[in-house]
């Protein structure tokens, strides 16, 4: 048996969903491009293999912790041994280990060299309509940057029942609706960029 409901009740019903989501109608604004020269920058997580040319015995691996520092003993005669790794590059890392060596009296004149042998999982998530719905990482030893478009493809594009004209984008607390058929078809339209976090689910269309 079928039940029929008064139209009133089915606006209420649209209404309560509908206010479930709150969508953000202004999309986030993409990150900051790559420095021209490209060079990577150690990231949270990343594991680094430290070696002193001449001094085999002062090698060692250390993983950069939550904070962004690194333990570095064999670098340090006294005191706290942790250094900011974060955000620098492995050279930039390296010569600020030289000067770390050489103030602790470790060497006279240290030839540091930092590796990064293990970089962080940098991933987002494709839901819904796509071929492979799931977690996909980054690219590893580049800047995390992709477009929309591009995640979905890496995710084997659309299947049959998308609904290109409504795909989500999540991003912390907020969500974004995006029209990515009309952004496919206006000229001149900014990139939408998605960064390490980001959850994109694509809609079913509506028969």
């Amino acid at each position: 048996m079928k039940l029929s409901l008064p139209l009133s009740l089915l606006a209420f019903g649209l209404s309560l969903l509908l206010s479930a989501c709150v969508l953000n109608s202004e999309l986030p604004q993409p990150p900051p491009p790559p420095a021209p020269n490209g060079r990577y920058e150690i990231q949270v997580g990343d594991l680094l293999s430290i070696s002193v040319a001449g001094e085999p015995d002062l090698a060692q691996q250390v993983r950069v912790d939550w904070n962004g520092m690194i333990n570095v003993p064999t670098l340090s005669s006294e005191g706290n041994p942790e250094i900011r790794a974060a955000g620098l590059s492995p050279s930039s890392l390296a010569s600020k280990l030289n000067t770390y060596a050489v103030d602790n009296r470790i060497l006279i004149k240290a030839r540091v060299q930092v590796l990064v042998v293990e970089y962080a999982t940098l991933a987002y998530s494709v839901l819904g309509q796509v071929a492979q719905p799931g977690r996909y990482n980054f690219p590893r030893g580049v800047q995390p940057r992709l477009t929309i478009e591009e995640a979905v493809a890496l995710a084997g594009g659309y299947t049959r029942l998308a609904r290109q004209s409504r795909v989500l984008l999540k991003r912390g607390a907020q969500v974004y609706a995006v029209d990515l058929k009309k952004h496919a078809m206006l000229p001149g339209q900014q990139p939408i960029i998605i960064i390490p976090g980001d959850v994109i689910t694509v809609s079913e269309r509506m028969f």
